[in-house]
């Protein structure tokens, strides 16, 4: 009997210590996987893809409801640390039947893009972008706007949060003999409303509530725009969050750029 106690004795010993094991690694927080960083192969999330149902800016005048959704993901290349991305937003204006609820605007931003090998730095890690990218509305002349842009994006991130910092310069397009030419540069004052720079800050708050903050402008003339997305999940949902979004500024949508708006919205959201 005491052989069989002395045998037993150290798996008794052993379970409990993988049972606290276990338990601590349950417990410890993970770092949580910004879609706007997501590497690996194959079909891979890019910016955030939502729904708002219902926003409100009184800029429209009678049209002031519409509805807004962006899409957006991206693909490696054969492997490589090379990526296409594609990203759309559009604005319905659903709800104005009297005009049989057109699609007021929708902006096409295809990329292609670069992303070095990220390095731990202090208490995160490093890494950055780099690549090109188009915009444009798809409309013709004189409500066609466009550009085309170069870009570094260098990022940091821990396990709850991420800055990333889009430092952009625009290609020069050929000025339009005159305005009604389909040739030459629709909108060659961007810059001077959206600047050369967006920076994006993102925070969760315990129980997956979710913080972005996104800045862009230009100093020298005072111009750009800011907004804040707030996030939480949905009841019995993983991969569905409730959000409320606040815009103020210039270029919300590209046939705005030199118009200032501001909306609040409110809806879902299915990746962050």
């Amino acid at each position: 009997m005491r052989a069989i106690i002395s045998r037993l004795f150290p798996l008794v010993i052993v379970f409990p210590a993988i049972s606290s094991a276990q338990t601590s690694v349950a417990t410890t927080p993970q770092p949580y996987d910004f879609s706007l960083i997501q590497t690996g192969s194959g079909l891979t999330l890019h910016k955030e893809m939502y729904v708002l149902p219902f926003t409100y800016s009184d800029e429209y005048h009678g049209r002031e409801t519409e509805v807004i959704f962006q899409l957006s993901a991206k693909h490696d290349i054969f492997g490589t640390r090379f990526y296409i991305a594609y990203s759309q937003i559009s604005f319905w204006q659903a709800y104005d039947a009297g005009n049989s609820a057109p699609f007021r605007e929708t902006n096409y931003n295809p990329e292609i893009f670069y992303r070095f090998k990220e390095s731990v730095l202090g208490p995160g890690s490093l890494g950055a972008d780099a690549g090109f990218e188009h915009e444009s509305n798809g409309q013709r002349v004189p409500h066609s706007r466009s550009w085309n842009l170069l870009y570094l994006a260098p990022f940091f991130h821990g396990n709850n949060w991420l800055a990333y910092i889009k430092l952009r310069y625009r290609i020069p397009e050929e000025e339009k003999e005159t305005p009604d030419s389909p040739e030459g540069d629709d909108n060659p004052d961007t810059t001077d409303y959206l600047g050369y720079s967006d920076v994006n800050f993102f925070y969760m708050l315990p129980k997956g509530h979710l913080l972005h903050f996104l800045m862009r402008g230009y100093l020298g003339t005072g111009k750009g725009n800011v907004s804040l997305t707030y996030s939480f999940p949905m009841p019995r949902s993983e991969h569905s969050f409730l959000m409320v979004r606040l815009f103020h500024g210039y270029g919300e949508s590209l046939i705005d750029y030199n118009r200032s708006i501001t909306r609040i919205g409110f809806g879902l959201m299915f990746n962050r």
